[in-house]
């Protein structure tokens, strides 16, 4: 009675096992001869697919050839009781992980006859375990992990750890956790009741400050976590630990910048629509408001309603919001309707996702500075408007020094070829006066014959007077040879006048020529030296014209250096003016009471001083310009302009078109 029921309650306790587990029973060779639902439906068999086959269909290949696998069954087979977690292979390849006992049946007389193996499913225990330890040594890879008892005594510490605070793994176990803090907050309320709420379970997570050795400063971004038993006690602290000390420093780095940059410069804060979240008070002192004034309010308060309007001022916005920065000087409109000027950065600050979320403007007032630049330049173009008038002027007396220069030698020839004339009248009258000595010559040898001629009449006529009346006609003949001998000696004598009269003009010549030959000599060189002179007064007005000129380029170039200190304003005009110097007339057309064929249109010149595509600025009398005109510039096509604005010395001309 007994015995049957013990075998009752052996059976009942079988069936409770079927009921809950898996069971398979195999022969000793290790093939199946019968298996439980339970196992059947864990392995996704059907009994007729697994009876008669051996255990190894439920394990991998390379296992079941191997040596283990061999001693296993062998163990079973001496009836030695075998437990364990074990990896099968279900119907498919289906990876299994089981929690099992091979038991081996004995007969009355203790030897194995069968194998019969309980099982649990733990395949999903064991990937969740694999899990959390495939995490745990993700974090020991990546990050610092230091294990504390509930009294803060070190455990143990992985390399990270270690190497963050330059300790060995013997220098910290054992030691207490205060060693990583400095004394002052080990002995505060503070880090007992730190310590105090992890051995109650509590969760700790933050930066904190610790103490590596030598006590160097490390900042941690730290989790101490406090462990649970079954229970649901804490019996240890195991901390997670990442050092951020570089991402500190450079966190307080930056900070400090952005709080160099708020004490020195203006800082106002904009969402992405533009409407003003925060500023600083450099900034309300700049523009003149109290926060209250303009928090809320939308940007475009500080700028002309002109501007706000316009589709540049959308364009500034949309870029801000696509994350594109701006800086250049800006005028801004203060309370009051004050203008500033303001030399500022628009800086879109971007989230973690790389969008921008707001703007931070940084800015300096330079107002002061645009007012001296304001006077730079109108300085610089009064300079440039008398530099101009100089180079006009030096530019005439360079014209007229060179025609004083061509005319001087022009005289400078003519005196030379009066010197040569008189040259040449001067050996004319000394070959006059060697003429004249000549002629005295044969005057004096025709008076000679005269004379002779006359003695022989005298003689012929003595002798016809002893004659008698024979010599009568031949007293005749002597007459008349003696009065013609008489005439010719009186004609050479007046001759003799005349030629010595000569001689005294023609010595009175040659005396004057002489002195006009002096006078020439003098004025040669006089006329000389002028135009040395003036050639070179030529060379210096010229040199003295190209300084000019050059001056009054440097000029311009200083303005507009000027002019490049306001690049990237807004409100600029779209189309760049450059500096210049150019000569230029302006053409006044006739007025209309001149009629047809009247006067012939005035001309004024005039210097561009700066030009752009749609106009440009002239240096002239303003009052003397007409509203239209014509523009006549070196090396460009007639203009027609527009003035647009008329000062004294300088007007100001719109190009209308074509």
């Amino acid at each position: 009675m007994f015995a049957a029921a013990k075998h009752a309650r052996a059976a009942a306790k079988l069936n409770a096992i079927e009921r809950s587990q898996a069971t398979i029973a195999f022969a000793l060779d290790g093939t199946v001869t019968e298996a439980n639902p339970n196992f059947l439906a864990l392995m996704g068999y059907r009994l007729e697919e697994v009876r008669g086959r051996h255990h190894r269909l439920f394990v991998d290949p390379a296992e079941a050839e191997g040596d283990a696998y061999k001693a296993f069954w062998d163990s079973l087979r001496r009836g030695e009781f075998q437990s364990a977690e074990y990896k099968r292979l279900a119907k498919g390849g289906r990876e299994v992980w089981i929690r099992a006992t091979y038991n081996p049946v004995l007969d009355t007389r203790g030897r194995t006859i069968q194998i019969i193996k309980f099982a649990l499913d733990i395949t999903a225990e064991k990937r969740a375990s694999t899990e959390a330890a495939g995490q745990i040594a993700a974090i020991h890879r990546s990050q610092a992990v230091i294990h504390f008892d509930l009294d803060g005594t070190v455990e143990d510490a992985n390399s990270h750890f270690l190497e963050a605070l330059g300790y060995e793994i013997h220098e910290v176990r054992g030691r207490p956790h205060r060693m990583f803090v400095d004394e002052d907050h080990a002995a505060s309320p503070e880090y007992r009741a730190f310590w105090e709420a992890l051995a109650g379970g509590a969760y700790r997570s933050g930066e904190f400050k610790r103490l590596g050795k030598g006590g160097r400063e490390v900042w941690i971004q730290a989790s101490y976590n406090p462990i649970l038993d079954a229970s649901g006690r804490p019996i240890k602290v195991v901390k997670y630990a990442t050092d951020i000390t570089a991402a500190k420093l450079a966190a307080a780095d930056m900070a400090g910048q952005v709080q160099a940059a708020g004490r020195s410069q203006a800082v106002i804060q904009f969402d992405m629509d533009g409407v003003i979240q925060d500023a600083n008070a450099n900034f309300l002192d700049a523009l003149g408001y109290e926060l209250d004034e303009i928090k809320g309010q939308h940007h475009r308060m500080f700028v002309t309603q002109a501007y706000a309007a316009s589709a540049a001022y959308a364009a500034f916005w949309t870029d801000l919001r696509a994350g594109k920065y701006s800086s250049a000087v800006y005028p801004r409109i203060g309370k009051g309707g004050r203008v500033v000027w303001i030399q500022a950065t628009y800086n879109p600050v971007l989230d973690l996702g790389g969008r921008p979320f707001k703007v931070v403007k940084f800015a300096t007032d330079v107002t002061r500075s645009m007012a001296v630049r304001a006077r730079a330049i109108a300085a610089a173009e009064q300079t440039l408007n008398r530099v101009q008038a100089v180079a006009s002027a030096s530019e005439e007396m360079h014209t007229t020094s060179a025609a004083i220069a061509r005319q001087m030698m022009q005289s400078q020839e003519a005196v030379g070829e009066i010197q040569e004339r008189v040259a040449g009248a001067g050996a004319a009258t000394e070959k006059l006066g060697q003429a004249a000595q000549a002629m005295n010559g044969v005057v004096d040898a025709i008076t000679s014959i005269a004379e002779k001629i006359n003695l022989l009449a005298l003689n012929a006529t003595i002798e016809a007077a002893r004659a008698g009346a024979a010599g009568r006609g031949f007293a005749v003949v002597a007459a008349e040879v003696k009065n013609l001998a008489g005439q010719a000696q009186a004609a050479t004598t007046r001759i003799s006048g005349e030629i010595a009269a000569m001689q005294s003009v023609s010595r009175e010549v040659g005396a004057a020529l002489v002195s006009i030959r002096g006078a020439v000599d003098a004025v040669q060189g006089f006329v000389a030296q002028t135009a040395a002179a003036s050639e070179q007064q030529r060379a210096t007005t010229g040199e003295v014209s190209t300084n000019v000129q050059t001056t009054a380029t440097g000029v311009a170039g200083i303005a507009r250096n000027l002019d490049e200190w306001l690049v990237g304003v807004e409100e600029r005009r779209s189309d760049e003016r450059i500096r210049t110097s150019i000569p230029a007339t302006i053409e006044v057309p006739p007025r209309a009471g001149d009629g047809p064929g009247g006067a012939e249109p005035t001309r004024l010149p005039c210097i561009i001083i700066n030009i752009s595509e749609s106009g440009a600025k002239l240096s002239v009398d303003g009052k003397s310009v007409p509203e239209i005109f014509l523009l006549h510039a070196q090396g460009g096509p007639p203009r027609t302009c527009r003035v647009m604005r008329r000062q004294a010395d300088e007007v100001g001309v719109r190009f209308e078109a074509a």
